[in-house]
């Protein structure tokens, strides 16, 4: 990953994004435009987002916002069938992955004649924004999977320092580990390919291509897989499925100290820090997912951003509202209170965040992670990923052939 912080002169401009476009007729009013925004937020982010809202409705009486929240896992299919029905919201927040899918049947505004600052963006942050030319979202965050330990248990097994390659971390997941007293070095989420991916990279595999060459079923993917397997069947992690609660489980088995180690990423900070184990927010360490054999290293980058519906007859004032979420001082907010990382640069020269332990810790966790493809299939490539990595997990197909079945399947899907 490019290098995540510059030094800035100036933060002056932080809610700059907004550009001199003059409102379309559409857009001229005797009163306020009520514009429809679906949130995606979880519950404590959209707490802070309410606020926010609530500030940019004081400073834009002519502006109005309906916010619905809707499950983040719901969000892609059903943005993508309202808007192909003419019934979009104005705005969406939409995940990376979702995005080039909704340009490429031209769901989306462009918003190139809009977004005019982008240069206070990070590049990884931005990459994800951009399709076939053209700019479809202003990023809100960014994020990664990192290795979250608990200080205080590794402390008491010797150890002062996390694992920093994966022959490490298994002999500390094994140390720390006690299965007599379900007590775990590790805890894995099982139902989400997602969290597969560190170990697919560090063991030299890969996804797909921006040219669309798959690679998930190569030597080093396989390997990844083989290597968590073992992590199972030597008992360093519980061998837990469970396709509605694996998230939740992951987050309880960690916050109570069931578990000393496990993926997660930013996003969970806030939920962790009310956990028993983290009410002191030191005993919290974050560290970039640890190296395989061949020093290599990854994780996948994530995120979200605002989208434009291509149907909303209020494209003005959605971007002054987009703009609004997404200056430096709202960026900030959000990094102050529930731990996410801002995608602006100017944003890391706030106090709040300058001084945020937490969020400056994630900076060499994204500094070491990986790109995923900017395809309009991108957001579709876990349908068939996540059932095949469980069934690895069941003993239903070795990694092989679980792998080999996903690349089947993403031929498919790329029309290869």
């Amino acid at each position: 990953m490019k290098k995540f912080l510059r030094t800035f002169a100036s933060v002056a401009l932080a809610g700059s994004l907004l550009v001199g476009c003059s409102p379309s007729a559409t857009e001229q009013s005797s009163g306020p435009v009520t514009i429809t925004f679906w949130n995606t937020m979880n519950t404590e982010e959209t707490e802070t987002l309410k606020e926010i809202i609530a500030n940019f409705e004081k400073e834009h009486k002519d502006i109005k916002v309906k916010m619905e929240n809707v499950p983040f896992a719901e969000g892609q299919n059903k943005f993508k069938t309202a808007a192909q029905a003419g019934k979009g919201p104005d705005v969406l927040r939409s995940e990376i992955a979702w995005t080039p899918e909704f340009a490429a049947l031209g769901l989306l505004e462009p918003l190139d004649n809009y977004f005019k600052d982008q240069d206070d963006f990070l590049d990884n942050a931005l990459k994800y924004s951009k399709w076939n030319g053209k700019t479809w979202s202003v990023p809100q965050v960014t994020d990664a999977l990192g290795l979250l330990y608990n200080k205080k248990l590794l402390a008491e097994k010797g150890f002062k320092e996390p694992p920093k390659t994966m022959d490490e971390f298994y002999q500390m997941a094994k140390a720390l580990s006690d299965p007599a007293k379900d007590k775990w070095g590790f805890y894995y989420r099982q139902s989400d390919a997602y969290w597969f991916q560190p170990f697919m990279w560090a063991f030299g595999g890969g996804l797909i291509t921006e040219n669309k060459e798959i690679q998930i079923n190569n030597a080093g993917s396989v390997k990844g897989l083989e290597f968590l397997l073992k992590l199972r069947d030597d008992k360093v992690m519980p061998d837990e499925f469970s396709a509605a609660n694996d998230y939740n489980n992951l987050q309880q088995a960690f916050k109570t100290g069931r578990a000393a180690m496990v993926f997660q990423g930013p996003w969970a900070t806030s939920d962790l820090l009310q956990g028993e184990q983290f009410k002191d927010p030191n005993n919290l360490g974050i560290a970039p997912i640890p190296a395989g054999p061949e020093g290599k290293t990854g994780s996948p980058v994530g995120g979200n951003g605002f989208v434009i519906y291509a149907g909303s007859k209020h494209k003005e004032a959605s971007y002054k509202f987009i703009a609004y979420l997404t200056n430096a001082e709202n960026q900030a907010k959000f990094a102050s209170k529930n731990g996410l990382i801002p995608t602006r640069k100017s944003a890391f020269e706030l106090k709040e965040v300058k001084e945020n332990r937490l969020v400056n810790d994630w900076r060499p966790v994204l500094d070491k992670a990986t790109n995923r493809p900017v395809i309009p299939e991108g957001g579709q490539i876990y349908t068939t990923f996540n059932p095949e990595i469980q069934a690895a997990f069941k003993k239903e197909k070795t990694p092989q052939q679980a792998l080999d079945a996903v690349a089947e399947s993403w031929k498919k899907l790329l029309k290869k």
